[in-house]
């Protein structure tokens, strides 16, 4: 797929997605400073595969604009909304079919929530919650195994680079929520950069 259709595909997913987050929320928004940037990051990553002469799949472009949308719902409501995930499943399992990709989306969807799913239940749902779980099987459905235990792996990694210094400096407790799917967008968008 070519950066324009790549990119028009991007645009049209986030629109969809925002629209779908929209009737559970009117306070989703794509204007929060912090989602401009994630959706510029996903931008670029399209891109950057572009010029490797690696074209990005529909399915990971897919899951890009759900994780840009999930993002800006946790930030606002707390909450990653089961509605955007579902449309994105239901895109990214028809993306699959057609595009012959199936074996792949399946082991990165298993391979994402199984990992997911067992810090859930580790932590009691404390410390992740199941919407962070159903996030990562849409993460593992568009990028596939491996990339997409790296985006977790880089997601963690960006947690903790700002969480710990918050709670050295005191201005976090241990108990305070953190909302984590702005970190497993950004972790999608960096192992995106890397793959493709």
């Amino acid at each position: 797929m070519g950066s324009t259709a790549a990119l028009s595909l991007f645009a049209v997913s986030l629109l969809v997605l925002v629209t779908v987050a929209r009737v559970r929320s009117d306070a989703v928004t794509l204007r929060r400073p912090a989602i401009v940037l994630l959706a510029v990051g996903a931008v670029l990553a399209i891109i950057v595969a572009d010029r490797r002469d690696m074209p990005i799949s529909a399915c990971a472009i897919m899951a890009l604009a759900c994780v840009v949308v999930c993002a800006a719902s946790d930030l606002v409501t707390g909450l990653v909304f089961d509605q955007v995930v579902n449309v994105t499943t239901i895109a990214i399992v028809l993306g699959s079919i057609f595009g012959r990709d199936m074996s792949i989306a399946l082991v990165g969807a298993g391979a994402c929530m199984g990992s997911m799913l067992t810090l859930h239940a580790a932590t009691r749902g404390c410390g992740i919650g199941l919407g962070d779980v159903k996030l990562s099987g849409v993460i593992g459905a568009g990028l596939g195994g491996l990339a997409s235990l790296e985006a977790l792996g880089a997601a963690f990694v960006a947690g903790a680079l700002l969480v710990i210094p918050l709670l050295i400096f005191k201005r976090a407790r241990s108990d305070d929520r953190v909302a984590f799917a702005p970190f497993l967008a950004i972790g999608t968008i960096a192992c995106t950069m890397l793959h493709w």
